[in-house]
C-alpha cells in the first residue's frame, strides 16, 4: 500500500500509535525501539543511557553487545483488521553496521506492540536509539489480501499472544518488561484495540495526516470555493460524457435477436384458407 492508501486506512483496517512525523513512509509504516529491550546472551534487560545531540536534545539508547541478539520491542503498537497483513523489513542503515536481517511478518487481527529479534553478528556493540523516526529498528509493509482471513488467532494461538510475551516469560530478570506491558494503563499495548484506535484519533499527528490528505484534494479541485464546485462539476461532466459515449457504442456491439439468425425459408407454396371449408383431424386435404 502507498503513502496515501496507509492514511486512508488509518481509523478503519489499521490503527498505530503513536504516529510520530514520519512514522509513515512512501509506502510503509516506521517502527522505532521502545525502552524494553532483552539481551539474550547476557539474559537480562538492555541499560537505558542517555545523550545529547548536536542540538543540545537529550535522546535515550541502547547497545546492542557483540555478537548477541536482543529481543527488542516497538515504542509503537498496530492492529490489522482481516484485510490486512504486514511484513517486517530491515533497514538498511542498520544492516551495514552488522545487524542481520529481518525475516518476520504481522498477520491479520494482530494488536498491541511488536517483539523484534535484532541479530549483532559484528563484533562490536550496536546503538540503537529509542523512539527516534530517524534511526527506525524496521518498517512495516502493508498488503491487502484478496480475501479476508478467518480467525487464525483459534489455530496459531501462540503467533497472537499480546506483545509476544510468551517468548520472555521464564527467562531470568524478564519480569520487570513483563509487568510494564501488563499495568492496566498499557493496555492499549497489548490488546485493547478499542483503546488503541482512540488514542489514534485523538493525536494530534492524526488529524494533521488526515488534514493534509484533505488539503492535497482541495488543492487540486481550487482553494476557492466557486472554483472547487466548478472542478467538481466539470469532473462530473467528463463522468457523464463518457457514460453518454459508452451508451451509444454498446448497442452497436449488442448481439442480434437470434430470432433474426438463419431465418428458415419456407419455399412450399400457400394457399388461401377455405374458411367455409371443414377439414377432419388427420385430413391432409
Amino acid at each position: 500500500m502507498s503513502y496515501q492508501d496507509i492514511i486512508s486506512e488509518l481509523g478503519k483496517g489499521i490503527y498505530f500509535h503513536p504516529l510520530k512525523p514520519g512514522s509513515v513512509k512512501d509506502c510503509d509504516l516506521c517502527l522505532t525501539a521502545s525502552e524494553c529491550a532483552y539481551s539474550l546472551t547476557e539474559e537480562q534487560p538492555l541499560t537505558i543511557h542517555t545523550e545529547q545531540n548536536l542540538q543540545g536534545e537529550e535522546r535515550k539508547y541502547f547497545d546492542i553487545p557483540k555478537n548477541d541478539t536482543a529481543l527488542v520491542w516497538t515504542s509503537e503498537a498496530v492492529w490489522l483488521s482481516n484485510e490486512f497483513r504486514g511484513p517486517i523489513h530491515s533497514v538498511v542503515k542498520q544492516v551495514s553496521y552488522g545487524l542481520g536481517h529481518i525475516g518476520t511478518r504481522v498477520n491479520p487481527n494482530w494488536s498491541g506492540v511488536l517483539c523484534i529479534a535484532l541479530h549483532n553478528v559484528s563484533d562490536k556493540p550496536i546503538r540503537i536509539y529509542v523512539g527516534d523516526v530517524n534511526n527506525p529498528i524496521a518498517h512495516l509493509a502493508i498488503e491487502k489480501l484478496n480475501s479476508k482471513c478467518s480467525n487464525p488467532s483459534k489455530i496459531h494461538k501462540h503467533d497472537h499472544t499480546p506483545g509476544r510475551l510468551d517468548v520472555i516469560r521464564g527467562r531470568p530478570k524478564s519480569q520487570e518488561i513483563v509487568d510494564y506491558f501488563l499495568a492496566p494503563e498499557n493496555g492499549w499495548m497489548m490488546d485493547k484495540k478499542d483503546r488503541l484506535k482512540q488514542l489514534m484519533l485523538d493525536s494530534k499527528e492524526y488529524k494533521e495526516l488526515k488534514k493534509s490528505v484533505t488539503d492535497k484534494l482541495l488543492g487540486f479541485l481550487g482553494s476557492h470555493k466557486p472554483d472547487r464546485w466548478s472542478a467538481v462539476g466539470a469532473i462530473g461532466g467528463i463522468v457523464g460524457g463518457i457514460a453518454g459515449i459508452l451508451g451509444l457504442i454498446i448497442p452497436i456491439f449488442k448481439p442480434s435477436d437470434s430470432s433474426n439468425l438463419n431465418p428458415k425459408t419456407d419455399t412450399t407454396l400457400q394457399r388461401q384458407a377455405n374458411p367455409n371449408k371443414t377439414v377432419s383431424p388427420g385430413s391432409n386435404k
